[in-house]
């Protein structure tokens, strides 16, 4: 349904390649200049930390010796990549250093970005006070981008105004500085133009192959950037579903178009594509596996469960636990090399073991992402995080951008009911995709959905609203907007049952599996004043892969005082492997008993317990055979936690 309404921007396309091309131009130069004068002021001491290491083959495209690596690297190189001095010699390459292009296993995967950096540095010298160009372009092709998204639902006065906060938005500028981070915004912005443009515009062979192509070559040098750009592979498609005149119309230009922007994508991507088997290819699940890691739990906003299937944001404890587990699954696989092939399909098989347990928190993160996300205009960027980097504060959220988001989903949705239904997709998937790693470098650019919200709010309400009312009248618009609601509210409600029904498909087999972890045959180890040592508790260790040994802790709750810890400590260099556990003092009236159960793995110091009475400790117990089990996971059991939810929530 398609409403006669003088909001033509909604229907097609509203660029004018004159008027807005040289607007998008002049703020793209204007944004350059002063964006140029900020990153000097700011790196004027020094500096940020932007994995400068891997840069070499940077500097070695600087210097006209191409895509190499120097082994063993030139000492000046050594000190320039560890910012010990700020520019290179580039004569200061022996005549005779042996240059191969075999050990990359990072580089090879970003090749244009080293590419883009090593032109830089050609133009304006080997320096790292020499990139305020490429920050300032990559910062002004951004906010350009972002003009023109913004000239999809808007007038250019509009338009302009979105482009101003965005150039001024704190969370763009903080990750400006982190060249690595930052350099796939401008290319992820411009893919969101090109699915605008698709669903807006009209369908006929050239203008849908065109963006296909245009589609695919973005996409293509932005996988040259950073391999997130895989991610929007998928959103190009579900766009040729929503091209007008429904699914099964144009079914032969769909087809071209979906085949033309995969072809042109890998032959664009081949060059970082082809280094992929040498690149260590094994850890694209392992990157998956550490967004599980409890410290994105309270930026998302849910509530923990009682178990924890990847604690760490730590790749060392992310290999240990993978690795564990593959030699249970799988006895007698032998040594798993660190992001080679077989630690792929070991994180592979993990991670579908994970989900096969707990797709309800998958969801519900997912769910959570999209309700922060929708908010980042709003949220003040205070304190500091563990790397001394300022935070953003997410007790200060208020659901405004959810209100503004939700409303102008509803208002387009009342103008055409196919766009509407696009724009809920594209805030879902954009805004729900970073839930895999909830860092803020993997959603500081979402922030453009909240700003095109809001113009296009106030574009039909001060600007078009009443003329559209005028014309059509009352009845036609209120039927429109009541079928809109409906049809919004539906999906909302699948959502929601998709929810409680996979909520509903995972306690029970938690709770079995749960019930077996605490009932599995074990043998008492004696507690040695409030100590157990880690030889006590480890049956088999310097194997490979490594095995775990679990451990079982029993406390009389109500004989524990409200300050009870339980400490699984580790010797360097495994010390972050530690964890301490606390009694909840709310089970204390229960008097029953709580569980804490854990895996413990090769540098296992002891386990120690801090204001525990005496009545507190019930026992200690090593688990007999623990590789009858697949998963390990680490467990605290509340007396009532029969009766508690066995799933993630969102915590507001």
């Amino acid at each position: 349904m398609t409403l006669p309404i003088p909001t033509s921007r909604l229907r097609r396309t509203p660029l004018s390649r004159r008027i807005d091309g040289a607007i998008a131009l002049l703020v793209f130069l204007m944004t350059a200049a002063w964006v140029f004068a900020y990153w000097k002021h700011v790196t004027a001491h020094g500096q940020p930390f932007f994995y400068q290491l891997y840069f070499e083959p940077s500097v070695m495209v600087a210097c006209g010796k191409g895509f190499v690596v120097a082994r063993p690297q030139v000492p000046e190189m050594v000190s320039f990549l560890r910012l010990q001095q700020d520019r290179f010699p580039c004569e200061a390459i022996p005549a005779n250093a042996a240059l191969t292009t075999d050990d990359m296993p990072q580089q090879g995967p970003w090749r244009y970005l080293m590419l883009t950096v090593g032109w830089t540095w050609r133009i304006f010298g080997v320096a790292w006070s020499a990139l305020g160009p490429l920050f300032a372009m990559l910062f002004a092709g951004t906010v350009t981008a972002g003009y023109l998204i913004f000239r999809l639902g808007v007038g250019r006065p509009l338009a302009l105004l979105g482009t101003i906060g965005l150039a001024t938005s704190r969370m763009h500028l903080k990750f400006l500085l982190e060249l690595r981070d930052y350099a796939k915004s401008p290319w992820m912005l411009v893919l969101v133009l090109l699915l605008g443009l698709l669903v807006l515009g009209r369908v006929s062979w050239k203008r849908t192959i065109t963006i296909a192509v245009l589609y695919g070559v973005v996409l293509g040098i932005g996988y040259g950037f950073r391999s997130d750009f895989l991610a929007y592979i998928p959103p190009f498609f579900v766009a040729l579903l929503f091209l007008p005149g429904g699914i099964v119309r144009n079914l032969a230009i769909k087809a071209a178009a979906g085949v033309v922007c995969v072809g042109t994508f890998l032959v664009v991507a081949w060059p970082a594509l082809s280094t992929l088997e040498a690149s260590k290819p094994g850890c694209t699940w392992h990157i998956v596996l550490l967004g599980f890691a409890r410290q994105y739990d309270r930026p998302l906003g849910v509530t923990p469960a009682p178990y924890e299937a990847a604690r760490e944001y730590l790749d060392e404890w992310e290999y240990t636990t993978t690795t564990s587990y593959a030699a249970r699954l799988h006895p007698g696989i032998g040594h798993i090399e660190y992001c080679e092939p077989p630690y792929g399909t070991a994180t592979r098989e993990y991670l579908i073991d994970v989900i096969r347990h707990f797709p309800a928190d998958i969801i519900v993160r997912t769910y959570a992402s999209v309700l922060r996300v929708v908010e980042l205009p709003f949220l003040p960027i205070e304190g500091r995080d563990d790397d001394d980097g300022r935070v953003l504060n997410w007790d200060r959220s208020h659901h405004v951008g959810l209100v503004l988001v939700t409303a102008a989903t509803l208002a387009i949705a009342t103008v055409d009911l196919r766009l509407g239904l696009f724009v809920l997709f594209l805030v879902l998937y954009f805004a729900g995709l970073p839930a895999i790693q909830f860092s803020e470098r993997h959603y500081f650019h979402f922030e453009f959905l909240t700003w095109f919200a809001a113009l296009f709010l106030v574009q039909l309400a001060f600007v078009e609203g009443r003329e559209a009312l005028s014309r059509i009248g009352h009845r036609q618009l209120t039927t429109a907007a009541v079928r809109a609601a409906v049809v919004i509210a539906g999906c909302v409600a699948v959502l929601v049952a998709i929810l409680y029904g996979v909520r509903a498909y995972q306690e029970p087999r938690v709770r079995t599996m749960l019930v077996a972890l605490a009932s599995a045959p074990r043998d008492r180890v004696e507690v040695l004043g409030a100590e157990v040592p880690g030889p006590e508790l480890r049956t088999a260790p310097h194997t490979d892969p490594e095995t775990a040994d679990f451990v079982v802790v029993e406390l009389n709750t109500a004989a524990c005082s409200a300050n009870t810890t339980v400490a699984f400590t580790y010797a360097a260099p495994r010390r972050a492997y530690g964890r301490i556990f606390t009694v909840d003092p709310a089970a204390k009236d229960t008097g029953d008993v709580t569980r804490i159960l854990s895996p413990v793995y090769d540098g296992f110091e002891r386990l120690a317990f801090d204001h525990a009475p005496r009545g507190c400790i019930s026992g200690v117990y090593r688990m007999r055979k623990p590789e009858r089990f697949a998963l390990l996971p680490e467990v605290i059991l509340s007396p009532d936690w029969r009766v508690r939810p066995l799933y993630q929530r969102l915590s507001d």
